[in-house]
Formats: structure tokens, C-alpha cells, sequence
């Protein structure tokens, strides 16, 4: 039920505005980081390695700790149609 969700998400992450916080300073940490690069100076400047760094944080979402918010919200995957 969602009283049951809302008991969750407060309990695990001290509420949905500390939960949605979590996750955008994850990405945004992590996602244009330049780890899709082949060396950290490259990454600095190449677009490409700023989206390849998104889709290591993309492919790496389920072992972030607020992976289960994704899966409560219907989340299956990022394949699929749009």
C-alpha cells in the first residue's frame, strides 16, 4: 500500500525529497565524471567519454543503494520502448 511505500522510503532514506536528492547528486557526480573515457585528461573534453560515463552510471543503477525506489516505481529497465 503506499502508507506501507511512504513508511519505506522515510524509513530508508529519510523521506521521497531526501530519496530524489540522493539520487540526482549520484549522477550528477558520477554520470559526467569521464569514466566513459580512456583517460582521465580525454574525458575533460570529449563528449563521448561524458555519455559513456552516463551509461556506466546507467548500467551500474542496480547496485546503487536506491535501486529498489526504481523498481517500486515500475522501472524494468532502460530497454524498451519509449
Amino acid at each position: 500500500s503506499d502508507v506501507n511505500i511512504q513508511e519505506y522510503v522515510d524509513a530508508a532514506f529519510g523521506g521521497v525529497r531526501r530519496a530524489e536528492t540522493m539520487i540526482l547528486r549520484d549522477f550528477f557526480r558520477h554520470a559526467f565524471d569521464g569514466s566513459g573515457a580512456d583517460n582521465f585528461f580525454d574525458a575533460g573534453s570529449c563528449i563521448d567519454g561524458r555519455l559513456t560515463s552516463a551509461w556506466n552510471w546507467c548500467s551500474r543503477l542496480e547496485k546503487k543503494p536506491f535501486f529498489p525506489l526504481f523498481l517500486l516505481s515500475g522501472f524494468t529497465g532502460f530497454d524498451g520502448a519509449f
